[in-house]
């Protein structure tokens, strides 16, 4: 999910890592009025969300190289190229949401989470989750409109 938010495998790594160390320290503060895993996952957006301002206010650095998923045997490289092509226009689209629309895809698309439990992991109201995701996926059909049939 951090890969999915940041984009990039390092700065993910250093995100996966913060979440931990917050989530530990606030381990105590833990009440149980949601389970667990929604409760660490809005570390994590909380976290991601941070970054993803951050990274705004700064200088914009070029997106890095998604290294090539293993191809299964019998793979043609044109096949392999046009879904590698395909994969950085997919990424591409992403990196261009907002942080807010590229957690609604994320947490619903990506992560699968039913869409209650997106919007309490976002901490908002059910049909602002339903608006993010609509939002994010007619963005995303118009930078990729030349891609799709």
């Amino acid at each position: 999910m951090m890969y999915q938010m940041a984009l990039n495998h390092a700065d993910a790594d250093d995100l996966t890592q913060e979440v931990f160390i917050r989530a530990w320290r606030g381990l105590a503060k833990f009440r149980g009025g949601a389970s667990f895993s929604t409760w660490l996952h809005r570390i994590a957006m909380n976290c991601a969300m941070s970054f993803l301002g951050r990274r705004a206010r700064r200088a914009a650095a070029p997106l890095e190289a998604v290294p090539e998923p293993a191809a299964p045997c019998g793979d043609r490289p044109d096949v392999r190229a046009a879904a590698a092509e395909l994969d950085g226009r997919i990424r591409a689209a992403l990196e261009q949401l907002t942080p807010k629309l590229r957690a609604a895809i994320v947490l619903t698309v990506l992560q699968d989470y039913s869409l209650p439990e997106a919007a309490r992991i976002e901490g908002c109201a059910l049909a602002t989750l339903y608006w993010r995701v609509h939002e994010a996926r007619r963005l995303m059909k118009r930078s990729l409109a030349e891609d799709l049939p």
